[in-house]
């Protein structure tokens, strides 16, 4: 049985509410016209990236997932949305950063065979990864 709805989660991490809104055109567009909804959330503390993905995909704060910091990464343990998607006979696919791969696919990331993939049976379908890996003030 295949799925009849399709669901875009599209997070924009670090802009402030008041800016997406004032700024993002075309998403304010599809809310407008009712193709888009937003839900405004109360971050969960540790407020860092990894944390707050793991708990927004999980539903369960980091002190049950135990994503703890932007440096603690592995494979969560708790249900994601991919998983149950996959599991209900769904296609998934994420384009961002490589803590997706890690926390709902598999742990540690490998930058060459990560980085891109497609897995039909995995709970992330398709995958297009980027990684902050050697990021510093030069680039």
């Amino acid at each position: 049985m295949a799925l009849k709805t399709k669901l875009l989660l599209i997070i924009l991490d670090g802009v402030p509410y008041r800016n997406w809104r004032r700024l993002m055109g075309n998403l304010e567009g599809w809310v407008q016209s009712g193709e888009a909804r937003i839900w405004k959330m109360r971050s969960v503390l540790p407020s860092t990236s990894a944390c707050c993905y793991a708990s927004i995909h999980t539903g369960v704060a980091p002190q049950v997932h135990g994503i703890l910091s932007n440096e603690n990464r592995f494979r969560v343990e708790q249900p994601d949305i991919f998983s149950e998607v996959s599991r209900a006979g769904g296609k998934t696919g994420a384009v961002t950063h490589s803590y997706w791969s890690e926390f709902f696919r598999a742990s540690p990331f490998d930058l060459v065979e990560d980085m891109e993939f497609d897995e039909p049976g995995g709970p992330i379908t398709h995958g297009r990864f980027h990684t902050m890996t050697g990021y510093n003030a030069r680039n």
